[in-house]
């Protein structure tokens, strides 16, 4: 089983760039852009909390998916 981050449809769905989202998540836009494109192989919780705060996500279903 695999973890899906789905930032990118996120980030699409409140109109909001990748640059923009580092600034208020205080993320490096490398990693927003490697986690877009599911190119990360770990995932810290603070930066994923951090990134669920700046795009006012409470359901982490809205970030996460799993895939066989």
């Amino acid at each position: 089983m695999k973890v899906k981050i789905k930032l990118k449809q996120a980030m699409k769905e409140k109109g909001i760039t990748q640059m923009q989202l580092s600034e208020i998540a205080n993320v490096r836009q490398a990693a927003i852009s490697e986690l877009c494109r599911n190119a990360r192989t770990e995932i810290n919780l603070d930066m994923l909390s951090r990134i669920a705060e700046a795009l006012e996500i409470k359901d982490i279903s809205q970030l996460l998916e799993f895939e066989e």
